[in-house]
């Protein structure tokens, strides 16, 4: 039976060993589970920030940093990680909303109906989803290939192979050294769908879901598990569009297998790690509703680098800038940079106009250098919304012709509705 921990991003994990209550903002977890843990942040040291440890008062605690998702830390406990917003019990839905417009990930496959499953662990979900794509795979008859063969066989068969007759089959005349094509299932696809539902087959508390593989796994019988997951997915690459239809699968048997988070630097630990930096899930899930539900836009860019903060040195342009939204609206143009980050709004009741409420300066520098070489006269820094921040801060007038807007997202709420109060916000403001 698997253990499910969950825990919100920025949280702490203490070991219920040396903390007789859990730390503010945190939980307490089985020495055992904490040790495993620690062991963890030891061997990823260079995991881009995803954990850090500390020792307060002679007692350690592990803090999360901004990734969401799931880490097993053994065959028996997972340690599931939420992203921290204002209704705690929306987290989960809302993270596999937030997920499906990931970049480059398999989760844009999952289905809607999946983000409603909040009774179910994260990996369940996972699980589930993978499922989804291997069966109409199945349905479909899997992929087969022709593969040369070398064999020695009783009859004739293919082309006869001379020289290999005289070196192995010299005491045995009844046999023919011949290569032959053969048509076969054992084929790096199906190996690798092979090796993820045998994995998984131990992985899942759900007999309906156990049900589910045993009959994908009766469907490839005659397919091996592969010996080398890098070996094999190179060997899909190589084949261009033969086996394009198992997109969506290999996706989510890789991410399942291989143990790696997109984002994520891995570390010496071979344990599977399904995280991702909460920066990129929101800054995605903003620039995938820009694209759909900005009004009447001429062009949307997602990370544009068409400019440099140094136009030349030595011959070369130098520092690529790269924003994550550059809207072109008529003869306008709107620079718009994500920051999943906690700001705080005036509804405090600090004297408007007082602090930087939160706002990393280097993040204004930022802004600046975008609204110049992109001769943008509109600048946009989007925040997540919180109970103090629900409404636009005042403009901040770099100079005469610059202006920078600090805007709530409320990511609880509908894309489309939150898209269309952003672009009215920004379309009210006239040069």
């Amino acid at each position: 039976m698997i253990t499910i921990i969950s825990v919100y991003e920025n949280g702490l994990i203490g070991s219920a060993e040396q903390w007789a209550e859990p730390p503010l903002g945190g939980i307490l977890v089985t020495d055992t589970v904490f040790q495993a843990l620690r062991q963890f942040v030891f061997e990823n040291e260079n995991a881009d920030g995803l954990f850090t440890f500390a020792v307060q008062k002679g007692r350690a605690f592990i803090r999360i940093r901004n990734y969401v998702g799931l880490l097993p830390l053994d065959n028996r406990t997972q340690l599931e990680i939420l992203p921290k917003i204002e209704h705690g019990e929306q987290a989960k839905p809302l993270l596999l909303t937030m997920l499906r417009h990931l970049r480059h990930s398999p989760f844009r496959t999952l289905p809607a109906a999946h983000t409603r499953a909040i009774q179910l662990p994260l990996w369940e979900v996972f699980i589930t989803a993978f499922l989804d794509t291997v069966e109409p795979l199945v349905r479909q008859g899997v992929q087969h290939a022709y593969v040369a063969l070398d064999r020695n066989e009783r009859f004739w068969k293919g082309k006869f192979q001379a020289a290999r007759q005289q070196r192995e089959n010299a005491q045995h005349p009844e046999r023919l050294a011949v290569l032959y094509d053969a048509r076969t299932v054992d084929v790096p696809p199906n190996r690798i769908l092979k090796t993820a539902l045998v994995y998984l087959s131990g992985q899942t508390a759900s007999l309906s879901t156990q049900r589910r593989m045993e009959q994908l796994l009766s469907a490839l019988d005659d397919v091996p598990v592969t010996e080398s997951l890098p070996g094999d997915m190179k060997a899909i690459q190589q084949a261009g569009r033969l086996f394009i239809r198992y997109g969506s699968a290999l996706l989510w048997a890789e991410a399942l297998l291989k143990g790696r988070g997109f984002g994520i630097k891995s570390g010496q630990t071979s344990s599977l790690s399904l995280l991702f930096p909460m920066e990129r899930v929101f800054e995605d899930y903003v620039a995938h509703g820009i694209r759909i539900y900005w009004p009447n836009t001429d062009e949307v860019r997602v990370q544009e680098s068409s400019a440099h903060l140094v136009d030349e040195h030595v011959g070369a342009p130098k520092f690529k800038l790269r924003p994550d939204i550059v809207i072109r609206h008529n003869d306008r143009t709107f620079v718009l940079d994500t920051k999943w980050k906690q700001i705080n709004g005036p509804e405090l009741g600090a004297t408007p106009g007082t602090g930087n409420y939160g706002i990393e300066q280097a993040d204004m520098y930022q802004l600046y250098a975008y609204g110049k070489k992109y001769a943008a006269d509109d600048l946009f820094l989007i925040y997540p919304a919180n109970t103090t921040f629900r409404q636009p801060l005042a403009v901040f007038d770099y100079d005469a012709t610059t202006r920078l807007h600090v805007v709530p997202f409320d990511v609880a709420n509908s894309l489309a509705n939150e898209v269309e109060k952003l672009a009215a916000y920004a379309l009210s403001f006239r040069e």
